[in-house]
């Protein structure tokens, strides 16, 4: 990702205004601090570990020294742990490092109930990287948890977003915040969140038709292969929106195209590192920010985050209009889809360094950010009463 100058960002906004509808679910609410304390006991995220857990061994990714050496992942939690240490290989687009990721992820979507998954595989043209210059193939995961009795009533769908791959350069990057604590965050709360989700669902089906369903997508080639540009950058995501865009469909709720589906689009990027400080880049999804900061300060004040004596995470009285950062988000903002940014400002010191790596993170971070994120989707889809 990089920053576009504050004009850009007016135009961008206007355009998100002139076609943004209502995008506030009729189930919104926020949890109470006993229920995000009930929702984080019954599955904790992960563990606050010593930095030495999500060691990394080498660029080719060798797992088997990525656990503590006393076997605290096995005794603690050690399935919600394995979604992070599994990626924290270098995975550029089209490598096999890819391949053993994406396949980490669909097999966890597997075993959730009631979720579907559509492969979004395509080829595009790169520029000259290692000596090659043609095509490359790139794949979009996108998973979706669609509510019952739908058929007829095209649902709307909260929308997470991280992307899976990491940057080529330097020789055996990982990546730990960028981005793969995000997708492992994504990948605890759908676990997390499935059964209290299905739970309400179940309660009244004549009355869930219309809810908000919940849909995760891990974007491919989000970063640059050689050189950031309009046409080296963000390629899953300019595909994806574009595809979307054109699946025409006739909708008695005047949405026309499947990109119209998405009820608000939420990236997550950088995240990881100690001490972030995450503003609001929107106006017009400002209440979205406040309602994560809310989430935050509940689960601050019941006790459950594991960083201590610092300012919030989220600074939801701050909408940094004249900041603005191109990345994952941008072709479907400039399309009207209404955005929430969850990425901090600034970036965090190991940004594209080769200490962007395990060993880095602030694993008490890594749990707080799955801990306020998960709980603020509970809220959002209303599932408090059923935990």
């Amino acid at each position: 990702m990089r920053c576009r100058p504050p004009i850009i960002s007016g135009l961008l906004t206007l355009v998100a205004l002139s076609t943004l509808v209502s995008c506030l679910p009729s189930q919104r609410t926020q949890l109470t601090e006993s229920q995000l304390s009930a929702l984080i006991e019954s599955h904790p995220p992960f563990p606050a570990l010593s930095p030495n857990y999500y060691m990394t061994t080498t660029p080719a990714g060798n797992l088997s020294e990525q656990s503590s050496p006393d076997g605290a992942d096995e005794r603690s939690n050690g399935k919600t742990v394995a979604l992070l240490t599994p990626m924290l290989i270098p995975r550029s687009p089209g490598s096999d490092n890819a391949t053993i990721v994406r396949d980490h992820i669909m097999s966890h979507f597997d075993g959730l109930s009631n979720w579907t998954a559509v492969t979004d595989a395509f080829m595009a043209t790169v520029p000259e990287y290692g000596g090659v210059m043609g095509v490359l193939n790139f794949t979009n995961l996108i998973f979706r948890l669609t509510p019952p009795g739908s058929d007829d009533i095209p649902s709307r769908y909260l929308t997470l977003v991280a992307h899976y791959d990491s940057k080529i350069s330097p020789f055996g990057f990982i990546g730990a915040t960028d981005s793969a604590v995000p997708c492992a965050i994504l990948m605890y709360l759908a676990e997390s969140l499935t059964p209290h989700i299905l739970a309400r669902w179940k309660s009244d089906i004549d009355a869930v038709s219309d809810d908000t369903g919940l849909q995760i997508i891990f974007m491919d080639g989000e970063e640059a292969l050689v050189e950031w540009s309009d046409k080296d950058s963000l390629y899953g995501a300019r595909h994806l929106a574009n595809l979307w865009e054109s699946e025409k469909k006739s909708s008695q709720f005047g949405r026309m195209t499947a990109l119209q589906d998405i009820d608000l689009f939420v990236l997550l990027d950088l995240l990881g590192a100690g001490s972030p400080a995450v503003p609001c880049f929107f106006e017009i999804t400002s209440w979205a920010c406040r309602d994560l900061a809310e989430t935050e300060t509940r689960v601050r004040n019941a006790g459950l985050a594991k960083t201590k004596g610092q300012r919030p995470f989220i600074r939801a009285h701050n909408v940094m209009k004249n900041v603005f950062i191109d990345d994952d988000h941008m072709p479907f903002l400039r399309r009207g889809i209404p955005i929430m940014h969850v990425i901090p400002i600034p970036f965090p010191k190991v940004w594209h360094t080769m200490n962007d790596d395990g060993a880095h993170l602030s694993s008490e971070a890594v749990h707080d950010w799955a801990v306020f994120v998960t709980g603020w989707v509970a809220g959002y889809l209303g599932v408090g009463d059923f935990l």
